[in-house]
């Protein structure tokens, strides 16, 4: 019982149900609309044909001895003789039933009434239907009404009607199982990339996302679901990729510190050593976890940024005071390597933003700046705004950006041979957290760079209009 269940929750089951269902009504409305044509169309022919035969009878109508009769002629005679050959039946009465003439093989399908009712009808005689037309006439110099009634059989009209609804009563159950087992047999091979892109679907494993759907479709629904399909496993392998490698290289930058600190206490506790052996080994230890915390922090932005959990407090700031700030806390920074920041504003600098984020965006930027410049370099920062659009601009004269790195310096943990040489502690995380904060404030980050020449990063903001 279940299975027959489960065959009729199939879709092209229901699919193949519902067009027979509806190719069924439509066969019996068009079978009914046709047969009552039909009908209609055979019985006005008899009507017809009755009326004229019975006007060209009347016409040879007249009186003789105060009775009405038919002429004595040939023509007459051999009218009424074709009619009782062909079938018909003929009646003639006065207005009080009393039958005048009559001819026919079946005279007994007129009902013996008086004052018949003029026109058409139809009665049940001798096992079969007729159809029957009464005229009604007034003789010259008479006063009363005389009926000329003339009848049909239907016998020819219901054989024909009858082959009809046996033609229909065998071609609708013959055409609504050919059109099943077509409608069958089209469904499924129309919902087959369905039952494929379900197997792929159940067959594709988390470490193997390469496969595809190859399936030479048109661009209808289904070549569209089985395209849209692709591009999601074709993402779902990237963002897997993606973070397979994170982790790789998450675990690759986080093992390093872990193993200087298990080093250095190993050391240390090799043997008894002075106090201020033991300080300079904690003072290392805490270097290393300094640099944990600020990388776990930095994961933590990136973890967020890839959910889209991360909260953006947006404000109304002025850029060039967040900027200025940020500036004067890398300054020391900046001290220590006898550099000088030279720092100018120009035009609007209003934004709405997160004046946290920022500040770490430009903080990482100018940190970067910093380090890998050399001593006594020059860091220019400017501030040019208008009504569409803040730009701020980090010059540097540091070594620059080989071409070939530049499509890189955004990624997670990418550093490339001369950032290791300058700083070989740090992580490859910053530039990835700048872009997330530009992009989600609605902005964006350009590098231009040449070896030898320096590097400048403009971060390009949405500005705010004076009046909002």
């Amino acid at each position: 019982m279940r299975r027959f269940l489960n065959f009729f929750r199939r879709i092209r089951v229901r699919l193949t149900l519902w067009y027979v269902l509806l190719l069924a009504i439509v066969l019996v409305v068009f079978s009914s609309v046709l047969y009552l044509s039909l009908k209609r169309g055979l019985v006005h022919e008899v009507d017809d044909s009755l009326g004229k035969i019975a006007a060209q009878l009347a016409t040879n109508l007249e009186m003789e001895d105060s009775h009405p009769s038919f002429q004595n002629s040939d023509e007459a005679g051999n009218l009424l003789d074709r009619l009782a050959a062909q079938g018909y039946v003929m009646r003639l009465t006065d207005h009080n039933g009393k039958i005048i003439q009559e001819t026919g093989k079946h005279p007994e399908v007129f009902e013996s009434k008086e004052c018949p009712q003029k026109g058409f009808e139809t009665v049940r005689a001798a096992d079969e239907k007729w159809r029957i037309y009464t005229l009604e006439k007034t003789m010259p110099g008479e006063k009363a009404k005389i009926f000329l009634q003339l009848g049909e059989s239907l016998n020819r009209v219901e054989s024909t009607l009858s082959k009809l609804l046996v033609l229909e009563l065998i071609l609708i159950p013959l055409v609504l199982t050919m059109a099943s087992l077509g409608g069958m047999f089209l469904a499924g091979k129309a919902l087959n990339p369905i039952k494929k892109i379900t197997m792929l679907a159940d067959s594709t494993e988390a470490v193997d996302l390469s496969r595809r759907l190859d399936l030479n479709l048109p661009n209808d629904e289904l070549g569209i679901l089985a395209k849209t399909f692709n591009g999601m496993l074709e993402r779902l392998e990237d963002a897997f990729n993606s973070q397979r490698q994170f982790v790789s290289e998450a675990a690759h930058e986080l093992r390093t510190p872990l193993t200087i600190m298990k080093g250095t206490t190993d050391v240390a506790l090799g043997r008894d050593r002075t106090s201020a052996e033991y300080r300079e080994t904690l003072e290392e230890v805490k270097s290393e976890i300094d640099y944990l915390a600020t990388m776990v922090e930095d994961l933590l932005a990136l973890s967020q940024a890839d959910s889209d959990s991360a909260v953006i407090d947006f404000q109304l700031l002025d850029l060039s005071e967040l900027l200025n700030k940020s500036v004067e806390r890398i300054i020391p920074l900046a001290k220590e390597k006898k550099m000088i920041i030279d720092f100018s504003s120009k035009g609007t600098s209003r934004i709405r933003g997160d004046a946290d984020k920022l500040n770490r965006l430009f903080t990482n930027i100018l940190d970067n700046a910093i380090k890998y410049s050399p001593r006594s370099g020059r860091v220019i920062v400017r501030i040019v705004g208008n009504d569409t659009g803040v730009v701020a601009t980090i010059e540097d004269n540091g070594p620059g950006i080989p071409s070939d790195e530049l499509p890189n310096i955004f990624k997670r943990f990418h550093r490339g041979e001369e950032a290791r040489k300058v700083n070989p502690s740090g992580a490859g995380l910053g530039l990835s957290i700048a872009l997330w904060v530009a992009r989600a404030h609605g902005g964006d980050i350009h590098v231009e760079s040449s070896p030898g020449k320096g590097t400048t990063f403009s971060v390009i903001l949405p500005a705010v209009n004076a009046d909002t």
